[in-house]
């Protein structure tokens, strides 16, 4: 964890809840932890592994929605996505609307390593959760929800502001 210099005070969250999200998102989108998580299966980069785990997500996507849904820019979309098809774990098939488009799949060897992705967040949350009550975790389940509906919430608001 960075820690700010005594120089200068270092800028903070208020909100107690943002910023402990934010740092559980620093762990999770560190591209050592990233890579840690697929053990190094076939030498994948950290934009791979979001690929592999945004269409483990999504099911299907063009190049376009998975740049937009990482926020990673289209070249390093389109060189992660001609590695991992190098790797078979990608295949690109013609959009059924969008003739130009490529719309992107996982292969079976793909689905397998993104679940290897998905088993080692479950098996995170296990791990800190073992020694919590049950009606903890069900409500921190719950609460959770509550919470990324309202950040989804503001989150169109603030893009239709923009718009």
């Amino acid at each position: 964890m960075l820690v700010s210099s005594d120089k200068e005070p270092g800028i903070h969250y208020r909100s107690q809840v943002v910023e402990r999200t934010t740092a559980l998102l620093n762990i999770w989108m560190h591209p050592r932890f990233q890579l840690d998580i697929t053990r190094g299966s076939h030498q994948l980069g950290p934009t791979e592994i979001r690929v592999l785990w945004f269409l483990g997500s999504l099911g299907s996507a063009t190049a376009a929605e998975l740049a937009d849904a990482g926020g990673i820019g289209a070249p390093a979309i389109s060189k992660a996505v001609t590695k991992l098809d190098a790797a078979g774990l990608v295949s690109r098939h013609v959009h059924p609307v969008d003739g130009r488009a490529r719309l992107l799949h996982l292969t079976d060897a793909g689905r397998e390593l993104a679940q290897q992705i998905y088993d080692v967040g479950d098996a995170m949350a296990a791990e800190i959760l073992a020694d919590w009550d049950e009606r903890d975790v069900e409500a921190l389940g719950a609460l959770l929800d509550r919470f990324v509906t309202g950040a989804e919430r503001f989150s169109r608001r603030l893009r239709s502001a923009r718009d």
